[in-house]
Formats: structure tokens, sequence, C-alpha cells
């Protein structure tokens, strides 16, 4: 069995003995198949750093990774073919010596390699490994959320002149983590330079420094008005619909499509986009550009809020949303396109954390059981299903998950679109007065690398 090894203290116990020492290291005689725990010696009570298995320490060692790709150097191939080299890894896992000082542990190894690893980082390595939220940044999940609010509270709303600071950029991505929701507002209501540079602030790499890469650097320092630059290393993502895409027809350009229901003037239920990609976008920007002259308001929900109610109130339809794999369509034959994606309502940890929401009923496939299985294995599998999704759909259209928000011209909502929704009232207008939206998306991947550079825990 693979060894567990804890942290923290002054003494070292094997199980079932226990081995005082009055110097900070201790010889081990062998702990590759035994727990070992470090712990207090000054009276107070043992306070155990959790386990971590002693491959995965030996592996995480710092040493074995290039300090410029940060890529594993410990791989053995030949150098020659890149044919793996197989070797036996018994000795190179197993614990020889352990000593602890100044909140540093340091590991020697059965073939002499000694490692170290703070009590920082081994409590918050398992931490993520549990699925425990980070204390220093919690997500916090919010209902009952008004427009007042929103504009009202400095964490959730800031300008855009701000945002494309240093510290505008670290303010709305700790909104977007902790609540999936910042408004940026008096954006520019240019050709979608602003947009492309709000994109650009929150996306790629987190150094923005030349404009030959960065949209923002170009857009901040230059004056420039590109939405897209051919060396860009960030910005909005490229789609089906353009980089950036307009809600009317006609501000859309040329060859990209508009096969969607955004582009008519009816009611919308909350629902995040793209569940027919295969991992859909981050981030989905909206930019007022023209209200409608009636209707038209905007509406967004917590889908990590409408999730944890759903496991509370009703743990079996949770439980079958976040395991029932669901396939989602796009089509358009106009441009060519045909999009498939698939997986559950709600994503999770096992220990029930929810990590992403998939959901558009309108994008929606119709749902298969298992294949072979008996008829009254099928009814069961619909009645199941339907009972989970009727349940869920309660939860959406309860008023306390939906924020409903009049967004002004030059208002930009930024929605995490792996866990907040968006909706649209029904609204009225003439070819005088479009109502008109313009926004763009920006990756996961993207979203998820700016996060972690911030210090931000992520379940990937």
């Amino acid at each position: 069995t693979a060894s567990l090894f804890y942290f923290n203290g002054n003494m070292i116990r094997y199980v079932g003995s226990l081995v005082r020492r009055s110097t900070t290291k201790v010889s081990l005689a062998s702990a590759f198949s035994t727990e070992v725990s470090i712990q207090r010696r000054d009276g107070e009570k043992p306070s155990l750093l959790p386990p971590l298995p002693t491959r995965f320490l030996r592996d995480a060692d710092p040493s074995n990774y290039d300090t410029v790709t940060h890529q594993r150097n410990d791989v053995p191939f030949d150098n020659k073919t890149g044919k793996p080299l197989l070797k036996d890894d018994a000795v190179k896992y197993a614990i020889r010596d352990c000593n602890y000082q100044d909140e540093i542990s340091t590991i020697e190894w059965g073939d002499g390699h000694a490692s170290q690893y703070s009590e920082i980082w081994s409590r918050d390595t398992f931490e993520k490994w549990r699925g425990v939220e980070d204390e220093t940044t919690p997500r916090i999940l919010w209902s009952n959320m008004t427009e007042a609010k929103v504009r009202n509270d400095a964490s959730l709303s800031l300008t855009f002149s701000d945002l494309l600071k240093e510290g505008g950029m670290k303010s709305a991505l700790k909104a977007l983590y902790q609540y999936g929701f910042v408004l940026i507002t008096e954006t520019p209501l240019d050709d979608g330079a602003g947009i492309a540079a709000i994109a650009s602030a929150l996306s790629g790499g987190s150094v923005k420094e030349r404009t030959s890469y960065s949209i923002l650097a170009n857009y901040y320092r230059n004056g420039g008005k590109e939405t897209i630059l051919p060396h860009a290393t960030e910005g909005p993502l490229r789609t089906l619909y353009g980089s950036i895409w307009w809600t009317t027809s006609s501000g859309q350009a040329e060859g990209t499509s508009v096969a969607d229901s955004a582009y008519g003037k009816g009611g919308l239920p909350l629902h995040t986009d793209m569940a027919y990609h295969r991992d859909p976008p981050g981030l989905q920007i909206f930019t007022m550009v023209q209200p409608a002259l009636e209707g038209g308001e905007s509406v967004y929900g917590d889908g990590f809020a409408a999730a944890e109610y759903l496991k509370v109130n009703h743990p079996d339809a949770f439980s079958t949303l976040s395991s029932v794999v669901r396939t989602y369509r796009c089509i358009d034959d106009n441009t060519g396109w045909h999009l498939e994606g698939r997986g559950p309502v709600i994503s999770a940890l096992d220990n029930g954390v929810v990590t992403a929401i998939r959901h558009n009923d309108l994008d929606r496939l119709p749902d298969l059981p298992l294949f072979g299985v008996s008829p009254e294995e099928a009814d069961a599998f619909y009645e199941k299903l339907s009972d989970a999704h009727r349940k869920w759909n309660d939860v959406l259209s309860r008023d306390e998950f939906r924020l409903v928000m009049s967004l002004n011209p030059g208002d930009t909502a930024v929605v995490a679109n792996q866990r907040c929704f968006h909706a649209r009232y029904s609204f009225r207008d003439d070819d005088s007065c479009p109502r008109a939206v313009m926004g763009c998306y920006v990756s996961q991947d993207e979203l998820n690398s700016r996060f972690r550079c911030e210090g931000f825990r992520v379940y990937s």
C-alpha cells in the first residue's frame, strides 16, 4: 500500500509506537509502507497535517521540474530516440530520514535525495486534493442580489478606465472568482476595441507589456483600435459568431453565424452559453450599446448557488443532474457549422463541491439511457431525470436566484459562463432604435490561468 506522510510539530510517531527526540532529526528504519506523522511536543494538542502519498511527495519535489519551462526533468527516456526507459523506483520512493525545522519538513529518500516541503504548501496541497474551499479567497454563493447592490458595491462594479490598470484587473478577477460576475461601467462604444481590451485584461498571460502581443497594451498605450492582433496571445475567443459579436444581424461581420435565439426579440430562459462546445467559454462579455424602447432587461443567476440549493433540498435530483451526461447541439446551415458538446448539467467533485454548470434547454438534444437497458430500466431513467429537471427548473424560476438589471449604454456585464446563467426579457424596438448588445467570449483555460496567477484555487 502507498505510504502516507503527515507534517507538523517536533515529534515523529510510527503507527503503534512513539519515538521522541531532542534534536531536529530522526532516523526512520523504513517508512515506505508505514504511516508516519510529525506531532507537536510543546504540550499543545497534536495538530496533524493531513496525509499526502509519499509517491506524490517525491514526484512533487521542485528539483524534478525545469526552472524555465516548469516541465518534468525526471522522466527517464532515451535522449536520441525518445523511447521510455524502464527503471525500478522502489528505492526512490522509500523514506530513509526526515526532520522538521522552521516549518520546513525535509525527507531523505532511499536513493539519498533530500526533498523539502513547507507547512503552507503541504496544507494547501491537501486541501485542494480534498476539494476544500480556499478560506483566504472563498467562493461566495449569492442569491437575492439586486441591481442597486451590484452598482454600489466596489467589489462588484468598476469603471472601464479602472479595469485597465493592474489593480483594476486584480479586482475584476477576484470578483469573477468569488461571485462569477462583475459590472464594468463607462465602456467605450466603439467598433469593439474597448470590449477586446476588456477580454485582454481578463485573459491570456498576466504580463501585459508588449503592444505587439497584448491587445490591452496596444489599446492602453497606443490608442489602438484593433480587436485582433496577428501575434496576440490573449483577447476575444474566436467562435462561429466571430471574435466580437453583435445581437443585431446588421452588426455581425459577414460570414459569422446568427443562428441563435439571441437574435430575436423574445425572452430567453436562464442558461449558460455554448453548452454545445466540448469546453464552453469561461467568460461571456456583454456591452449594452443601445437599450430597447421597452423591455429587454438582462437577467443573471448564480448557478453554483442554485446547485447548492438543489443539493440541500433535493439531493437525489442533484445526484441525477451531476451524473447523467446530456448532449447539446448548434447547427447553422448558412455558414456550415454543426457543433455538439456533452456533459452533466452540474459538474461536481466527489465531496459535492460544484465546479461547473452546463445548462441550455434550447440547445439540449433528447436524452438516451445506457444502451442495452431493459424497457423498465429505461422508464425509470426517464422518470428520474424528468423529476430532477423539474426540480432544477423550479429552483431557476425562483426570484431569489434571478438578478434583473437594466443595463445602460456603456455598461458591460462580465459573466463566468461555466458558473453563472444569463437570460433576457422580451423587448420592443424598431429599425430606427434597435436594441443592440456587443460582446465576446474568453476561454475557460485562459480564465483559469489568470485565477491561478492570482493565487486562487482552481479545480480543473
